[in-house]
């Protein structure tokens, strides 16, 4: 058997992961701590909201599907215009806002008996959710170059994904005992965690105005508004498309794998949360080493392709599992196809960097958000298309991963120019009187 490293060899290892993950910079430490609290919060409320409202409130399942949709819908409609905002305020001071506004929404559902109420806290809390991480990755983006941005992104990811499994672990207790009041404590639990998010970001204030060039005299920034919509980008566009499709991943993992396994496989009901569990456990390890690995531009859109074979791999075993009539023979390639799974959504995690790239730095948290867009119309149209399709069709899942395979190849295929050079400060676009556009060089240029 062999010896144990040496301690200061181990000491020697521990500085160098500290380094890599840059954990050194007080901003780093800061964006970790309030993801790791915002995201326990977020695991805590997501595995018992659908009991605090059909058991607490007494709403039916499908009236609250419904309530969830209309957020997701107004989510679409609104969140461009809060990217349009956090331009022009800054994305610190946009999402401290933001924080402050989902506290105040999931506090008031304690309040919210009406079912007209239910529907309009979801509406105002959904935006405010999926405009969040949009905000929060502008910000990354201000506060680290390119290279350090794959990886604060990747740990970030990591945090999120240990703190969201720690939070579902911790509802055990409230789901065993069945009782509101811990039901309700959740609720709470969950907006207060976007209250500590908000006093930490606080922290960060000086060097985030600093990075993002927002201060006192913020009426001065020019927001981004003489920059073109990414409406009128076909890259962005493309990739935001692209982003909507391999998002299946979520979809398949949190809707249709439960059901899946339980109804249409001889595996053994425990298979399901050991899977779910791995599948955390993967994406939290893997995520770093693999957003550095595919950090630049041409890399990240490979990560794309990749990703979208993987995922569509992972469909294809799912498949196959609900053919063999065995408990071992399903369970086994439940196995792999979640190891599969997994690599597609790290992988998929790693193509972000496009959405970096191909946004005018000016106008980042408008890009960002729409490229967000993704996750919301998933949201909003997965679970019914999926759903249904995959859960009644066999052919469905080769129709899937056909779809999958194809939409993350096409960054690959028709993003073929060099990566944009966002030449133009901030400050100079607003001196400059006319708006800035895209070359075909890639090159950012304000006309004269």
């Amino acid at each position: 058997m062999p010896n144990p490293p040496p301690a200061g060899r181990v000491a020697s290892r521990l500085r160098t992961l500290a380094d890599t993950l840059m954990l050194g910079r007080r901003e780093t430490r800061l964006l970790l701590l309030t993801a790791g609290v915002d995201s326990f919060g977020t695991g805590l409320y997501s595995a018992t909201s659908i009991l605090f409202f059909t058991l607490v409130r007494h709403f039916s399942v499908t009236s609250v599907g419904a309530g969830i949709s209309a957020g997701s819908v107004c989510a679409l409609l609104i969140s461009p215009q809060i990217g349009r905002l956090a331009d022009r305020l800054g994305a610190h001071r946009a999402l401290m806002l933001l924080f402050l506004v989902r506290a105040a929404g999931y506090s008031l559902y304690l309040l919210a008996k009406p079912y007209w109420a239910f529907v309009l806290l979801t509406c105002l809390v959904s935006t405010a959710d999926r405009a969040s991480p949009a905000i929060n990755q502008s910000l990354m983006g201000a506060l680290f170059g390119e290279r350090d941005r794959a990886t604060i992104l990747g740990t970030v990811f990591s945090v999120r994904n240990g703190a969201i499994v720690l939070g579902s672990m911790a509802a055990t207790l409230p789901v065993m005992l069945d009782s509101p009041s811990l039901y309700q404590a959740c609720v709470l639990a969950n907006a207060a965690s976007f209250i500590a998010a908000a006093a930490l970001l606080v922290r960060m204030r000086s060097s985030a105005e600093q990075a993002t060039g927002t201060g006192r005299n913020t009426a001065d920034r020019p927001g981004g508004t003489d920059v073109r919509s990414p409406l009128r980008s076909p890259a962005y566009l493309l990739i935001t498309a692209v982003n909507a499709a391999l998002l299946t991943h979520n979809t398949i993992l949190t809707l249709v794998l439960p059901l899946w396994i339980t109804s249409h496989t001889e595996a053994p009901r425990w298979a399901l949360t050991a899977l779910l569990a791995l599948n955390g456990a993967l994406a939290m390890l893997a995520q770093v080493p693999v957003n550095r690995r595919f950090a630049s531009y041409r890399a990240a859109s490979g990560a794309s392709a990749l990703g979208g074979v993987a995922i569509g791999v992972a469909c294809l075993v799912y498949s196959a599992s609900g053919t063999v009539t065995s408990a071992l023979g399903a369970t086994a390639l439940l196995l792999l196809a979640i190891v599969v799974h997994s690599a597609g959504e790290c992988l998929h995690i790693a193509s972000t960097p496009l959405s970096f790239s191909l946004s005018p730095p000016q106008a980042r948290g408008r890009y960002l958000t729409f490229y967000n867009l993704g996750r919301v119309g998933q949201d909003l149209v997965g679970p019914v298309l999926l759903g249904t399709a995959l859960l009644h069709h066999t052919w469905a899942w080769w129709a899937v991963a056909a779809v999958v395979a194809v939409a993350g190849a096409l960054p690959r295929l028709l993003l073929r120019g060099p990566e944009p050079v966002w030449e133009t400060p901030v400050r100079a676009v607003a001196d400059s009187g006319s708006p800035s556009r895209l070359t075909s060089q890639g090159h950012d240029h304000a006309d004269q």
